[in-house]
């Protein structure tokens, strides 16, 4: 009995779901400058990645996820240009994480995201790590879909100011 709660307390303790956002100060600033930026119209959005084992299909399944999730930004806000880099990705496999689960480690993304005007100032820059262990529960699901939406999730949150 002692066994088995051990085993599945040790299982929850090692299932981490995490989302780190590292903010580098912008250019110029001030509260009316920060105000400003975080009500952008995001006209753009781009990707590419430095990452190993980072296909054209995740940098693209990225790209249209931060679309959809900031369906264009502030109305009327200043306009904007959107700008990542995978620079870190990894994503267990379904059979590891079958076999192993939390033990397999986590899933993890990181994206450096760079804001810039019309004239290509950079307006903000940020870089956001997001890290989730799905332990044996991910064999049976899209753990690169969820990673990636939940990536663009955080970007779409940060560049509102959410986060």
């Amino acid at each position: 009995m002692f066994r088995k709660l051990f085993l599945t307390a040790a299982a929850v303790a090692l299932t981490a779901c995490s989302t780190t956002v590292k903010e580098t100060p912008p250019p110029t600033s001030g509260a009316a400058r920060a105000a400003q930026i975080m009500n952008l119209s995001i006209r753009s959005v781009s990707g590419s990645t430095t990452a190993d084992k980072v296909t054209p299909e995740v940098v693209n399944s990225l790209t249209e996820a931060i679309r959809i999730e900031l369906g264009g930004g502030a109305a009327g806000g200043p306009p904007a240009d959107l700008s990542f880099v995978i620079s870190d990705y990894r994503v267990v496999g379904n059979a590891t994480r079958f076999m192993v689960g939390a033990l397999a480690g986590s899933n993890r993304m990181t994206v450096d995201v760079t804001l810039r005007d019309p004239s290509g100032s950079t307006l903000r820059q940020f870089t956001i790590t997001r890290a989730a262990n799905t332990m044996g529960v991910g064999a049976f699901m899209n753990q690169k879909g969820s990673l990636i939406g939940q990536t663009a999730e955080a970007v779409a949150k940060t560049v509102r100011g959410e986060k």
